[in-house]
């Protein structure tokens, strides 16, 4: 009895474990392939009975709430969006005068200061006006002349004028006879015999072939006091010779004889030396004289020549007096009433510009503005071209950008743009491009020019800041934010999660303009889909999801 309990017992153990084992790979077999059954429903499958419906769809249900990813989603919308791009900027004023002098002169005060508010037409500085002041009123005197001779021309000559210019072209008359009578006598005493340039070249190489001459006598006496003084020597030590009987009497004789050859080619040496120096005494002085003659010839020439000048003078001064005298006997024609006429109006305009010249005595501010510079202190000399005052207008600044090419040709002049200021931080000011350079600058960009109204004059000419441009815009554009794009990795196309029955589908679309965290959607979304924001690298098409929160953009 024992034994068959233990075998009962044995059998039993080894029956448990078989179930547990039978149970376990059903189990694994319902985690391995998805299956709806439960543990243990093998056994119903083997005897044909169905699991119950209500267990299936508890089951399926508990299976997608588990498998749900909690995310955040968008809605797209309609809306504007703009893409912007920002470039670096100076600030300048929107006008710079450099305030000229128009006179030179010397600046009698100076009215303003650096930073002084000026209106146009403030007198800003003064010069000194006496110069102008004279001239202005001798042009006045010269035009009250010609005033006057036009109305004495128009009347014609009184006899009183006409007897006195009868009068002048007599004593023209007696002039004319003196200086006749002047030339006749200068003339006359040219012509006595003076020497003239050829004598007086002959006479200067007469006293240079002199000096030659001294030259070489002087030459030819050294050369003899040479030989004489060899040939004394030579004597006197062979008369000790001879003396002691060393040498016969006629090689002494013969050393005697050329000694006093010698002395007289010596004394005839200083003959002529003697003769030569006379002859240079000589030639100079006929030299001089001719010189003198030579110089009286020439003064006699500038006589003749001054002679006839003054002869020419009273001639002419004859016609004129004559001409004179016909005129006013005649009295004025048409052509000499619109010459002098014409006078008159250049003496009117000469009055004119001198008034001009004195009123710009005055240098007043060419616009309005703001005193950016004065360059000159009182008691200085001012002169066109040198500035006085540099005078800017700060009402409106010019923000000058450089813009990459790729974006000038998008800017249009009279769009606006948002200027900010470095030295303003939190302050933001609009104006409208007023111009876009044709041509590139020294820097590389294009400059645009985008004028900003500065009433309060907060802006300062060379801040720094920097200008934004609306580079493209879409009124009406599908909008979604920037989070909700994404690349699929080893794809060139863009994509969102399109969240549809609470499934996010992956759908591929078409992005256009970009700003602000704002994508536009050009094809593949419509307003009022939703999407998902962030993390779509933990997302796969078809996933069940579960939007936990919406955000606004």
């Amino acid at each position: 009895m024992k034994v068959l309990l233990k075998k009962f017992k044995t059998n039993s153990f080894s029956i448990i474990i078989a179930l547990l084992l039978i149970l376990a790979g059903l189990l694994a077999g319902y985690v391995l392939a998805g299956s709806s059954f439960l543990p243990g429903s093998s056994f119903l499958l083997e005897s044909g009975d169905e699991e119950p419906a209500a267990v299936r769809a508890g089951v399926e249900e508990t299976q997608e709430e588990e498998m749900a990813l909690r995310v955040i989603g968008a809605e797209v919308i309609t809306d504007y969006i703009a893409e912007r791009n920002s470039f670096s900027a100076v600030m300048q004023p929107s006008s710079e005068y450099a305030v000229l002098p128009r006179l030179e002169g010397e600046i009698e005060r100076i009215e303003v200061e650096v930073g002084d508010q000026v209106e146009q037409g403030q007198l800003l500085a003064e010069l000194d006006d006496e110069r102008y002041r004279a001239e202005l009123e001798q042009a006045e005197a010269g035009l009250e002349a010609a005033q006057a001779e036009f109305a004495r021309l128009e009347e014609g000559a009184t006899d009183e004028e006409l007897q006195q210019i009868s009068s002048q072209v007599e004593e023209a008359r007696i002039s004319v006879e003196g200086a006749r009578d002047e030339v006749g006598h200068a003339e006359e005493i040219y012509q006595e015999r003076t020497p003239d340039d050829m004598e007086l070249e002959q006479a200067k190489n007469e006293l240079e072939q002199a000096r030659v001459q001294l030259e070489m006598a002087e030459k030819e006496q050294r050369q003899a006091e040479l030989a004489f003084e060899e040939a004394d020597d030579n004597y006197q030590r062979m008369a000790s010779l001879y003396e002691e009987g060393a040498i016969s009497e006629q090689q002494y004789n013969e050393i005697k004889t050329g000694r006093n050859q010698a002395e007289t080619q010596l004394e005839t040496a200083k003959d002529r030396v003697k003769q030569a120096e006379i002859a240079l005494q000589g030639a100079q002085n006929f030299k001089e004289m001719t010189e003198e003659l030579y110089d009286f010839r020439v003064e006699e020439e500038r006589m003749v020549s001054q002679a006839r000048t003054q002869y020419e003078a009273a001639s002419a001064a004859l016609q004129g007096a004559e001409a004179m005298l016909a005129e006013a006997e005649r009295g004025p024609t048409e052509e000499e009433l619109k010459a002098m006429e014409a006078q008159v109006k250049q003496a009117r305009a000469g009055v004119e510009m001198a008034r001009i010249a004195y009123n710009n005595i005055e240098i007043a501010a060419p616009a309005d503005g703001v005193i950016a510079a004065v360059e000159m202190d009182a008691g200085e000399m001012a002169a066109p071209g040198n500035p006085l005052f540099y005078l800017v207008n700060l009402d409106e600044i010019k923000a000058t950008a450089n813009v990459n090419a790729p974006y000038v040709g998008l800017l249009e002049t009279g769009a606006e743009a948002l200027v900010k200021i470095t030295g303003l931080p939190g302050e933001e000011f609009t104006g409208r491009i007023s111009s876009v350079a044709p041509m590139a600058g020294e820097q590389g960009g294009f400059p645009v020019e985008v004028t900003v109204p500065n009433p309060d004059h907060a802006i300062k000419v060379g801040m720094r800041g920097s200008v934004e441009f609306v580079i493209r815009e879409s009124e009406d554009a599908l909008l979604i934010p920037a989070d909700a794009v994404f690349n699929p990795e080893g794809e060139a196309e863009t994509a969102v999660y399109l969240i549809e029955d609470g499934r996010a589908r992956r759908q591929t679309v078409r992005t256009g303009l970009r700003y602000d965290n704002r994508v536009e959607i050009t094809s593949g979304l419509s307003e009022g889909d939703q999407v998902v924001l962030y993390d779509q690298d933990q997302l796969e098409d078809g996933q069940a999801v579960e939007v936990v929160e919406y955000e606004s953009f």
